[in-house]
């Protein structure tokens, strides 16, 4: 296809992701606009009836260890992290956290441990406090943020593949309508709105080729 603009990328791109940018035919530039530091998996985790995960970040150094209780996640890449690990996953109506939230409020589970990182966003706990379920997070990587002012021109795509893009980016730039937002999924186009987007491009699944597929239609 001929490429409008430039495209500009807010994370680093693995080597699947940037063939999949040469097999769309396209020229990309990646600005990572946060790091991710691991945390060591904690050796005793507290005793509960559910475990939670609403990123396959959280799911990275999660040790291959049996769980009697159930496990949810939210997104289906996620999901995907953990069935690869061995746990049956149970998922929301959609990709979202507060989604996920009535899930497991509607399976009648009373507790969950929460594996998060430590910008993570405030819709599930809230839900779950509300609704008297016991929660414990435990933090098991954090999001590094590292703002740039980037010379982002009109006709100029932005991709956002997380809600902490979207604040690092707000840091040193501004959210031009002339510019074309596009989102990995429901949670970061919230995060584009609340920074008052208004034409936000969203991927059909939370995936970079879908994204890029997006784009290209």
């Amino acid at each position: 296809m001929q490429q409008n603009g430039q495209i500009w990328i807010t994370k680093s791109l693995n080597e699947r992701q940037r063939v999949c940018v040469q097999n769309f035919g396209l020229s990309v530039n990646e600005i990572p606009l946060s790091t991710l530091k691991f945390n060591h998996f904690p050796e005793c985790i507290p005793s509960a009836s559910a475990w939670v995960f609403t990123s396959q970040n959280a799911v990275k150094n999660l040790p291959e260890i049996s769980f009697s209780g159930s496990v949810y996640a939210s997104g289906n890449q996620t999901a995907k992290a953990l069935m690869e690990k061995g746990f049956e996953v149970n998922l929301g109506a959609n990709e979202t956290a507060l989604s996920l939230a009535k899930k497991i409020t509607e399976d009648g589970v009373k507790s969950v441990v929460f594996f998060c990182g430590n910008m993570r966003r405030n819709e599930l706990p809230e839900y779950l406090a509300k609704k008297n379920i016991e929660l414990t997070e435990i933090v098991v990587y954090q999001t590094i943020l590292s703002p740039k002012s980037l010379q982002i021109h009109k006709g100029d795509a932005l991709f956002f593949m997380s809600p902490s893009a979207v604040e690092s980016f707000a840091m040193k730039n501004e959210f031009h309508s002339e510019i074309n937002y596009y989102s990995i999924g429901e949670t970061t186009a919230e995060a584009l709105r609340n920074k008052g987007v208004k034409k936000i491009n969203t991927a059909a699944e939370a995936t970079f080729e879908a994204m890029l597929k997006k784009y290209t239609s």
